[in-house]
Order: structure tokens, then sequence, then C-alpha cells
């Protein structure tokens, strides 16, 4: 598991050798976490966007970044 960037509320991780399709998980302070799919931005999980503001901004302005580092960490 890498931390790829910290908020006051949350923080966006990255495992090694992840399920498809690419993603990153957001984890709340309060310990409820999501999935965000790298292609399309999608939630899966039972957090609401506007709890996680900080984490979507930061994942939407590094799409390639983050697929890149996707394909990677994949064995």
């Amino acid at each position: 598991m890498s931390t790829l960037q910290r908020f006051d509320s949350s923080r966006v991780v990255m495992y090694v050798d992840d399920h498809p399709p690419p993603h990153v998980h957001v984890k709340l302070r309060d310990g409820r976490d999501c999935t965000v799919d790298l292609g399309s931005f999608e939630i899966k999980g039972r957090i609401a966007e506007r709890e996680m503001r900080e984490a979507m901004a930061w994942i939407r302005e590094r799409p390639i970044f983050l697929q890149d580092l996707w394909k990677s960490n994949q064995a």
C-alpha cells in the first residue's frame, strides 16, 4: 500500500497488484473508504463526493500520473 496524498479528512491510497479496473482507494479518518475508478472517476462505496472533495479534485488533476502509476504497480 502506498499513500499517495494526505488531506485533513482523507488520504488517497494505491495498492500494489490490486484487482482491475485501475483505481485508487480514498480512506476517511472515520474509517470509511471507497474506490475511485481512474477512467471514469466513478465512486464505488458509501462515501458521497462532497465528503472527499479535496481527494477527488487531486485525483481528477492527475489522470495520466495515476494511470501510469497503476500500470507500474502491476506484476
